[in-house]
């Protein structure tokens, strides 16, 4: 039973995510911002970093394509994303003892590398038209900033719960 625990949790914040637009109120902070919640994504960043690469990448690509068939017209563009992002920060993650602080960076930079990878890829095939200098200023950094500060608040409680999960995986097998 404890197994589903952490898909389930994943899924309500996937639900959540869409629906913290409204209850936020994000659009009224500056109407040419772009602001887009990750809180799926910080979860599984959370989940690689803790509990161990594999879980974050089959994670990341299962909401991945959750997101894909949800938010998108290209199926794989997030599947994509998502696992690269959990990959890279897996292996990053072998060099660098996780903390709160490297936690917060690595969810950081994995939503800059989502985006900037979901960007690249809608600009090759030609489904946007916003450049790279509009992209940054009112898409990336507006999402890092709220990012962080959801991140700051949520990191904590996550952290000690993918450590209790871990543990009870090797006690497990």
């Amino acid at each position: 039973m404890r197994k589903y625990v952490l898909p389930a949790l994943i899924l309500c914040l996937f639900v959540f995510e869409s629906m913290s637009i409204d209850l936020f109120n994000i659009r009224s902070i500056n109407e040419d911002w772009i602001i887009v919640p990750r809180f799926v994504l910080i979860t599984l960043i959370i989940c690689t970093i803790y509990t161990g690469p594999y879980i974050g990448m089959i994670f990341g690509m299962v909401f991945g394509f959750l997101y894909d068939i949800v938010y998108t017209e290209i199926l794989g563009v997030y599947l994509f994303a998502f696992a690269i992002a959990a990959y890279f920060v897996s292996k990053i993650m072998k060099v660098i003892h996780a903390n709160i602080f490297i936690s917060l960076f690595m969810i950081l930079f994995a939503i800059a590398i989502v985006e900037y990878l979901v960007y690249g890829i809608h600009f090759l095939i030609g489904t946007t038209v916003m450049m790279h200098p509009e992209f940054f200023t009112t898409r990336l950094l507006p999402t890092l900033g709220f990012n962080g500060i959801v991140s700051l608040i949520i990191i904590f409680p996550l952290k000690l719960f993918m450590e209790r999960l871990a543990i009870e995986q090797k006690e497990e097998l």
